[in-house]
C-alpha cells in the first residue's frame, strides 16, 4: 500500500477516481495548508448568520404587529433563512467530495465533535452553520489557542452552555436582578471537554471561580459575542491556582489571558493528542503514539500543523490502518466520492434531494447532521456505530442508494480498485468480480468490512 491510498482512505474521505492522492505527509499538509476549497466554497461568517436570522426575526415581528407589508417581509425573510442554511449544509459536504485529500474535512469533523454543540431554535440553528465553518474550518490549521478562542467564544457556543444567561451574582444587572445567577455549564465544559479531560487534577471551587471569570459573556441583537461588563462579576478569580481578572473597568482581555494559559496545559496536550490518536488511528491506541503528540504539542505550544505533521507520518498511523470504522458522514462521503458524485452534484440538489441522498441514510446509521445529543461530540468506539440496527442501514444504503444517485453504476472490477487502489484486498475484489448484477456488486463493496474501514 502506497502512502496516497493509506493517507486518502486513513486521513481523508476516500480515493475518488482521477485522483492520485499526497505522494507523502509532506504533500499532504502542504494541501491542508492551501485549504483550496475555501476559494470554491466560501466560509459562512457569523455576521452573515447574524443578519439573515435579524431579517427573519423582523419579518416575524412585522407579521404579529399587522403590518401591510409584514406577511411578505415574514415569507421572504423565511425563504432566505432557509436558502442559507441548505446551501451552508450542501457546501460541507461539496467541499468533502471536491477536495483532493479530504484531510481538511476529516479535521473538520474531529474539531466539530470536540467543540459539540447541537441545533436548537432557529437563531441557534443558523449560528451553528457559521460555527461550523468560521470558528472550526477557519482555525483548525493554526494553534490550539486560537481554535479554542474561535470555538469558546462563538455565539453558537455561549448558546448552546447557556453562557449567554449567565450573570454575575454581585454584578450590576445581578443585584438588580436577583433571581437570575451564575450558570457554570460552560466552564465545566470548558475544563472537562474542551481542554484538560476529565480526569485532570481541578475542583469544583475551580469550576465556580471560571464561571465568575467568564461572566459578561453575552450576545449582541445582530447574534454577535459582547462582553457586557455590567453583568461581570467583580473581583478576581484563581482558577487552577493562578489569579485571572479583577480589572477595572473588566475586560474580555483577562479571560484570554485564562485560554492563553489553559490551550497550553499539559494536560490539555495529552488530552487533545489521545483524542486525535483514537479518532484517525485506533478504539485503543498505541501509548506511544499518544506520548510522541503531546511532547509536539507541548514543544510547539500547540502549533496545530506540527501535531498534524507528527500525526499523519507515524509509523504507529500506519500500523494501526484498518482499525477504525468510518462514521456514517465518513462513510456516506466516501461512498459518493467513489461514485464519482461532486460537488457541483450536491450544491444542485433540493433541500429535499439533499435529505434524501445524505442526511436521511446518516440519520439511519445513527449520526445527525444537527450534531450529536451530548456536548461529549460523536462515540469513538466501533461498538456505538455497529449495532444490528445501525448495521443494517449501512448494508442497506450500501445495496439500494447507488442505483439512484448514479446512471449507469460503474462496473464494480473497476469501482473495487477505485475505491482502495494498492489496498485492493484480493478477497473482495474477486467477489465483486463475481456479482450478478452492476448494483449487486457496488452494493457487495460499499458493504464490505473493508469499505467500512480506515
Amino acid at each position: 500500500m502506497n502512502y496516497a491510498d493509506f493517507s486518502l482512505i486513513r486521513f481523508g474521505m476516500g480515493r475518488k477516481p482521477g485522483v492520485q492522492g499526497p505522494a507523502d505527509p509532506d504533500n499532504l499538509l502542504e494541501a491542508l495548508r492551501s485549504d483550496l476549497m475555501l476559494t470554491r466554497y466560501p466560509l459562512f461568517t457569523t455576521e452573515s448568520a447574524g443578519a439573515i436570522f435579524r431579517e427573519y426575526q423582523l419579518g416575524r415581528r412585522d407579521e404579529r404587529q399587522g403590518e401591510e407589508s409584514g406577511r411578505q417581509r415574514r415569507i421572504n425573510a423565511q425563504l432566505a433563512f432557509e436558502n442559507a442554511m441548505t446551501n451552508s449544509l450542501a457546501q460541507r459536504f461539496a467541499r468533502a467530495l471536491d477536495d483532493e485529500t479530504g484531510f481538511a474535512d476529516r479535521l473538520a469533523q474531529f474539531w466539530s465533535s470536540h467543540f459539540s454543540i447541537r441545533r436548537g431554535g432557529s437563531r441557534s440553528s443558523i449560528l451553528m452553520a457559521s460555527f461550523l465553518d468560521t470558528a472550526i474550518r477557519g482555525n483548525q490549521t493554526t494553534t490550539f489557542r486560537q481554535l479554542l478562542k474561535a470555538a469558546t467564544l462563538h455565539p453558537a457556543m455561549l448558546i448552546y452552555l447557556d453562557q449567554s444567561s449567565s450573570i454575575g451574582p454581585r454584578s450590576q444587572v445581578g443585584r438588580r436582578q436577583p433571581g437570575r445567577g451564575l450558570n457554570e455549564n460552560h466552564a465545566r465544559e470548558l475544563l472537562e471537554l474542551h481542554t484538560l479531560g476529565v480526569t485532570s487534577d481541578y475542583s469544583q471551587n475551580d469550576i465556580r471561580q471560571l464561571a465568575e471569570l467568564m461572566t459578561g459573556l453575552q450576545l449582541t441583537p445582530q447574534s454577535l459575542t459582547e462582553f457586557n461588563t455590567k453583568k461581570v462579576e467583580p473581583g478576581a478569580e484563581t482558577v487552577l491556582g493562578i489569579e485571572y481578572g479583577g480589572g477595572r473597568p473588566p475586560r474580555l482581555a483577562e479571560f484570554e489571558a485564562f485560554l492563553d494559559d489553559l490551550a497550553v496545559h499539559r494536560d490539555t496536550a495529552a488530552h487533545i493528542s489521545r483524542k486525535l490518536a483514537i479518532h484517525f488511528c485506533a478504539d485503543d491506541p498505541p501509548d506511544q503514539l499518544i506520548s510522541d503528540l503531546t511532547g509536539t504539542f507541548l514543544r510547539t505550544d500547540g502549533d496545530l500543523m506540527s501535531v498534524y505533521q507528527q500525526l499523519v507520518g507515524h509509523d504507529l498511523a500506519k500500523q494501526t490502518f484498518g482499525q477504525k470504522v468510518r462514521q456514517p458522514q465518513d462513510l456516506v462521503t466516501a461512498g459518493l466520492r467513489v461514485l464519482g458524485a461532486s460537488g457541483a452534484t450536491v450544491m444542485g440538489w433540493s433541500r429535499r434531494e439533499l435529505n434524501r441522498a445524505v442526511l436521511a441514510p446518516l440519520k439511519g446509521m445513527g449520526q445527525s447532521w444537527e450534531g450529536a445529543l451530548q456536548p461529549e461530540g460523536w462515540p469513538e468506539r466501533e461498538g456505538v456505530w455497529l449495532t444490528p440496527q445501525f448495521l443494517a442501514a449501512r448494508i442497506g444504503w450500501a445495496m439500494r442508494q447507488p442505483t439512484r444517485l448514479v446512471k449507469p453504476l460503474p462496473d464494480p472490477r473497476d469501482l473495487v480498485r477505485t475505491a482502495f487502489g494498492s489496498a485492493l484486498d484480493d478477497e473482495l475484489a474477486l467477489a465483486a468480480s463475481r456479482a450478478e448484477s452492476a448494483a449487486d456488486g457496488v452494493g457487495v463493496i460499499l458493504a464490505s468490512p473493508q469499505f467500512n474501514r480506515r
